[in-house]
């Protein structure tokens, strides 16, 4: 009998064991992804994610991806005044904060250990000592890089070769995991075992050698499943699940990684203008009538979380097989801007002269001609153009910027990459294209192969 009570007192111990080294998801828990590459591009195919909200359909999670390519456990760049970290997991009210940490830390090799191990361990410390959520210290996870590999395309360096240092730094993530009893999931063995396994099939995982592709993150997602969660992976077909994922994730996306940073929480968000009249003053708290950049912009940027957060709504339903339309009538409002510098048109814009009248007031060098090729008159299309391009073909290609300096959260208009042609050969444009529409802000291309590099 003795001996059963001690066989039954040992297993209750190691379960107990187990128990705490997994992540304990509760039900409404916020869940914050920080972390660099692997991490950051996780939220465009929303796999992980998937698998979550489909194992726990009633928990009625909330995720927030607040990673960036490049991070690193003591060194994340942002916008000035973007915010901290931990103004961010406040944001988020993050219950929970799962880590990718360590890759871009490999490159100093076995002799930058210490300091990541240190680096690591005191951040642990840091945002456990926090209360993000306003229900207490939050649950942390950390997930190791994943393996790089030789990708298929020669032109691609090897950078397999950087493998001996993730190798040191997955096993350091592991033993401060441990250390601090928290959650570990270890992708560099299992990416390394599919890598090879696509390999020898002819295929990559990554884009480049070390950045998951979309068919990477899925091959992936089951490890940071079963090394976080636990338990059986789901199966199945979620792909209704994850587009809801995903429609949500880049509502999050065009929030947290607003593209116009300096007129959102820089230095052009403290101007401030008062509406007819020319200057400004520089107070992003302006009294009124001064409307500053950055009083716009925050509002903007709330309209952006009610969005996100509607779309919670949907993950929640399809995840208990359901479904649900989302209603974004409850956005909040945005206060109306009127120019500053108001002109004599009706609608209060300037009055610019035509292509056409232009040329007439250029003074052009002997033996050559200035020729309209294609104007906003004929292609309505053509607003706020930021860069062109002649191709080999003779077509010329127009980035439009019409929502400059960015979309708004309701915009249902986007940018454009446009091509125009002369198919008569009168040296007029007769024929428009649109290559690319629903942009925002492409600030510039560039030709390669048979498509083009869009920025």
């Amino acid at each position: 009998m003795r001996s059963i009570r001690l066989a039954l007192l040992s297993l209750a111990l190691s379960l107990a064991v187990s128990a705490q080294t997994l992540l304990q998801l509760q039900p409404g828990d916020h869940v914050a992804i920080v972390g660099g590459g692997i991490a950051d591009r996780m939220q465009h195919t929303g796999y992980f994610e998937t698998l979550v909200h489909d194992r726990f359909p009633e928990h009625r999670l909330v995720f927030r991806n607040l990673a960036a390519a490049g991070d690193e456990v003591a060194n994340r760049h942002r916008s000035e005044n973007f915010g901290s970290p931990d103004d961010w997991l406040t944001r988020a009210k993050a219950d929970v904060i799962v880590a990718f940490f360590g890759y871009n830390e490999s490159f100093k090799g076995a002799e930058g250990l210490p300091k990541f191990k240190a680096d690591l361990d005191a951040w642990i410390k840091h945002v456990r000592g926090g209360n993000y959520s306003g229900k207490g210290a939050p649950r942390v996870a950390l997930v190791s890089p994943a393996a790089n590999e030789r990708h298929v395309d020669i032109n691609f360096p090897d950078r397999s070769v950087n493998n001996a240092n993730l190798r040191l730094y997955s096993a350091a993530i592991a033993e401060v995991a441990k250390d601090n009893g928290v959650a570990f999931a270890n992708l560099f063995e299992p990416s390394l075992q599919l890598m090879t396994a696509a390999a020898a099939k002819g295929r990559s995982l990554t884009i480049n050698g070390y950045l998951l592709s979309e068919e990477g993150d899925k091959a992936l997602a089951p490890a940071i499943f079963s090394g976080l969660i636990g338990g059986k992976v789901p199966t199945g077909d979620m792909e209704k699940l994850r587009r809801a994922v995903n429609e949500k994730n880049i509502q999050w996306h065009h929030r947290y990684r607003t593209v116009d940073g300096y007129n959102v929480y820089g230095g052009r968000s403290t101007l401030a203008y008062q509406p007819g009249k020319g200057g400004f003053v520089g107070d992003r708290n302006a009294p009124a009538p001064y409307v500053s950049n950055y009083k716009v912009m925050q509002e903007e940027m709330s309209q952006r979380d009610v969005l996100t957060a509607n779309r919670d709504l949907r993950i929640w339903a399809v995840a208990r097989d359901g479904d649900l339309k989302v209603d974004d009538s409850n956005l909040p409002a945005v206060t109306a801007v009127e120019s500053n510098k108001p002109g004599p048109n009706t609608d209060k814009s300037q009055v610019y002269i035509d292509g056409q009248e232009a040329i007439g007031q250029m003074t052009v060098h002997s033996g050559m001609q200035v020729n309209l090729f294609a104007d906003e008159k004929r292609f309505p299309n053509m607003v706020n153009p930021v860069q062109m391009a002649w191709d080999t073909r003779g077509r010329l290609w127009v980035a439009v910027w019409p929502n400059y300096p960015e979309r708004t959260p309701t915009s249902k208009v986007g940018d454009k990459l446009l091509i125009y042609e002369d198919t008569n050969g009168d040296g007029k444009a007769d024929k428009e294209t649109v290559f690319m529409d629903d942009l925002n802000c492409p600030t510039g291309f560039q030709f390669y192969k048979d498509g083009i590099l869009l920025m």
